[in-house]
């Protein structure tokens, strides 16, 4: 049964339908990362101004009876603000502390806006600031506390996600363009060498269009090795007369001894120089194109043919790329005849991709960025929960393993920022012997995990050590106790979190389980991924972080439901990288 027309190889099928296709899923990749981007940062700054409003209330609270505090006392109340200052209903400052700026101390809200709490900013109007404002009840009547947070960061990400927005999708509209313009043009060439085919052996049958053409220059090289008493003209004139009308590329003859026999108009255009009247040398018919030169002079030294390669010459119009490719013609006997040049103008094709190369990297960029993003997140979470033990117990001998771990935190945050970018290269790495278990015990203290437990269970017979990169490790592992105490928060179960180092066949395996709701059924098969997330304020980057992280050290990951409820998370190490 033949096969329908639809299903055959057509490189004029191909060229119109594939190559816009795949372009426009690059378009459409490289503006969902820049969007995905803005969200994410849309995300913290919706998070930075819910801490605002919550210290703003605290405050609030504090100052509903009794006398306007003092300065001092406003600043105790909320040292991490940049500003506290307490307000009426017209915008009068009564008591503040710290530096609010020259406009209004109420911004843009009025009215209801007041009545309720509300934060705004950082924003073209806030500047680098979230500001919070908070009604506040008291005998004198109505007036409002007003708290600022510093959000430089956040502010110099917001204004970056805006830049990459307008960048980006304007390269991608110009690349569409540019496809869909010059699309005719790149398949008039094969159009014009199929209709000539078409003339000289007929409509094909069966045959797809490339193996129809093919067959039929197989049949004009046929012609070259048939006797001169069967046809007495010359095959390369027979050669000449039937592709040299029929290429839109550049075409060029050269005998046996190096002579240039005859050139196409495109390639005459393209070379900038008139055919030639009779046979000349190739180094002299090309001596201002040395490298072309070159290239046909060893061709026809070695009787061989040329793979693709491509050249740079100097014309009128500037340095132009060509690709150029050498076909040796042969007779019956194996006897090289001469030789068929062929060569195209890639200098628009290179200008393309190279703009296509500049859309990929604004989209890696924006993909790292938020890597950074959501690393440096949850090292300041742990930062924060412990000073908060410090806080809460200043007079502890503990204090000072507190004030070791924030500063072992600090340095994490110095090594995110000098590695990360380089993190995809494996020699970015500091192998080392690992303590598997010391590293799971830090992770399991991180006081950013609110207060969930985490028991730790290790088999006495599995290896302990291993030749990997600790902070690396202790990255993948926090990653994984921060979304299973996050899973377990959203349904309110109070279970611990369980870990086991255990041996297995050939390989040491450390499971986390939890009691939270499971792995969403949405994306399930697509949380490697970076920017997909199960979670309404997730960035959608812990699990595709922790995924590279394994596979850097020769591990797998794997996420499955547990059977009573909740999800695990298997690490899987060969036993070879613990030797």
């Amino acid at each position: 049964m033949t096969p329908s027309r639809w299903f055959r190889l057509g490189l004029r099928r191909e060229a119109s339908v594939l190559l816009p296709a795949t372009l426009f899923l690059l378009v459409l990749l490289s503006g969902f990362a820049v969007l995905s981007y803005r969200s994410g940062v849309q995300l913290l700054i919706e998070e930075r101004q819910i801490e605002a409003s919550t210290l703003a209330r605290q405050v609030a609270s504090t100052l509903t009876t009794g006398p306007l505090p003092s300065e001092a006392m406003l600043h105790r109340r909320a040292p991490r603000a940049r500003g506290i200052a307490v307000i009426d209903n017209q915008g009068n400052l009564l008591v503040s502390y710290g530096d609010f700026g020259t406009g209004s101390l109420l911004a843009s809200l009025q009215g209801p806006q007041l009545a309720q709490t509300s934060a705004i900013g950082p924003d073209s109007q806030m500047g680098p600031v979230v500001a919070a404002f908070t009604p506040l009840d008291r005998d004198e009547g109505s007036q409002v506390v007003r708290v600022d947070l510093p959000a430089i960061q956040l502010d110099r990400q917001r204004r970056t996600a805006q830049k990459l927005l307008w960048v980006v999708l304007p390269v991608d509209v110009a690349l569409m363009g540019l496809v869909l313009l010059f699309l005719p043009s790149l398949i008039r060439p094969f159009d014009t060498l199929l209709q000539q085919a078409r003339t000289l052996g007929g409509e094909p049958g069966d045959e797809d269009e490339v193996t129809f053409l093919i067959s039929t220059v197989e049949r004009a090289m046929e012609s070259l090795r048939e006797p001169k008493v069967k046809d007495p003209e010359d095959d390369i004139a027979v050669l000449q007369r039937t592709l040299a009308p029929s290429l839109e590329s550049g075409f060029l003859l050269i005998d046996t001894g190096g002579m240039v026999l005859t050139v196409n108009s495109v390639g005459s255009e393209l070379l900038e120089i008139d055919p030639p009247s009779e046979p000349i040398p190739v180094a002299v018919y090309l001596a201002h194109h040395t490298a072309v030169s070159n290239a046909l002079a060893k061709a026809v030294d070695q009787a061989t043919g040329l793979p693709r390669q491509e050249v740079l010459i100097d014309t009128s119009q500037g340095s132009r790329l060509l690709g150029l490719t050498v076909h040796a013609l042969r007779r019956d006997d194996g006897a090289v005849r001469g030789h068929l040049v062929l060569f195209v103008d890639l200098t628009e094709t290179q200008r393309l991709a190279e703009q296509e190369q500049l859309a990929m990297s604004l989209a890696h960029l924006g993909e790292l960025a938020a890597g950074v993003a959501h690393e440096l997140r949850n090292s300041l979470a742990t930062l924060r929960g412990y000073l908060t033990l410090i806080e809460r117990h200043p007079d502890q001998e503990s204090i000072t393993d507190f004030l070791s771990e924030i500063r072992r935190e600090s340095d994490h945050l110095q090594r995110v920022l000098e590695d990360f970018l380089a993190f995809a290269r494996p020699e970015t790495t500091r192998i080392e012997a690992v303590n598997l278990v010391q590293v799971l015990r830090r992770a399991a203290a991180d006081p950013a995990l609110d207060g969930k437990t985490v028991e730790i269970e290790v088999d006495d017979s599995s290896p302990q050590t291993l030749q990997g990169d600790s902070q690396l490790l202790e990255r993948a592992i926090r990653n994984l106790l921060h979304n299973a105490a996050e899973a377990q928060s959203v349904i309110g179960a109070e279970d611990p979190i369980r870990a086991r180092l255990r041996h297995a066949s050939h390989q040491i395996e450390l499971v986390i389980e939890d009691r939270g709701p499971g792995l969403p059924e949405s994306v399930r098969e697509r949380l490697f991924q970076p920017f997909v997330t199960g979670r309404a304020d997730g960035v959608g980057l812990g699990l595709s972080l922790t995924h590279r992280i394994v596979t850097l050290h020769g591990g797998v990951v794997e996420l499955e439901d547990r059977p009573d409820g909740g999800t695990r998370v298997t690490l899987s190490f060969p036993v070879d990288v613990f030797e």
